[in-house]
């Protein structure tokens, strides 16, 4: 989980090309608007958690993870500036302000219904594009304890697909998992508020990005 000073550090690094070059620490102290000692000190943190490469007195580039993780935050902070203006009226340098607060309090899942509400609008209202996110798929089975993965497919034998069917699955619908069940590898999961034991089969063919 990321702070929302990470989450702004890696957002800043994208705008400034981290994606694919390395960024002078200059560059990104302009950019936020700290202390050299303030950006070193951050830096060190992201690199430590796998969301960038840092190499001293050169620069910072984003990780795959950590690009991941900054295009998600830019992508919440235009459907905020797309909702406030187009459903709350406001105008001017107010969107991005109120967008920068409200980017940080909400998960996937609220965005994601927030951007469904708003007609999956492609641009943010300066012209800017909304960025699409690919998720990464994992089998239901990869998850741990806890853990919550949003269903995007699954297989396309018969027998599954008459399971899913069956179970009330539906792509998009968010499942928890609990524990594993202390039988045949089953797993224990939450589902539409209400519990399930999933076959091991079924559980290593729906295929969820963790969220």
């Amino acid at each position: 989980m990321q702070t929302p000073a990470e989450e702004n550090y890696l957002k800043a690094l994208w705008h400034l090309g981290g994606a694919e070059k390395e960024v002078s620490l200059q560059a990104l102290a302009q950019k936020i608007g700290a202390t050299p000692g303030a950006i070193t000190d951050m830096v060190k943190r992201l690199a430590e958690k796998g969301y960038i490469h840092y190499r001293p007195y050169h620069g910072a580039e984003l990780t795959e993870k950590g690009a991941n993780i900054a295009l998600r935050v830019i992508r919440r902070h235009r459907i905020w500036e797309t909702f406030v203006s187009q459903r709350l009226g406001y105008t001017g340098e107010k969107i991005h302000a109120l967008a920068e607060d409200l980017e940080h309090l909400c998960d996937d899942e609220f965005i994601e219904r927030l951007y469904v509400y708003l007609g999956r609008p492609a641009l943010d209202p300066h012209g800017d594009e909304i960025p699409a996110i690919t998720p990464s798929l994992y089998p239901l089975t990869r998850l741990r304890s806890g853990q919550r993965g949003r269903l995007q497919a699954y297989s396309n034998q018969p027998a599954i697909r008459e399971a899913v069917l069956l179970l009330g699955l539906q792509i998009g619908e968010l499942i928890e998992v609990i524990r594993p069940f202390p039988v045949d590898g089953a797993l224990w999961v939450r589902y539409y508020g209400r519990e399930h034991v999933l076959p091991p089969t079924l559980a290593e063919n729906l295929f969820v990005d963790i969220v």
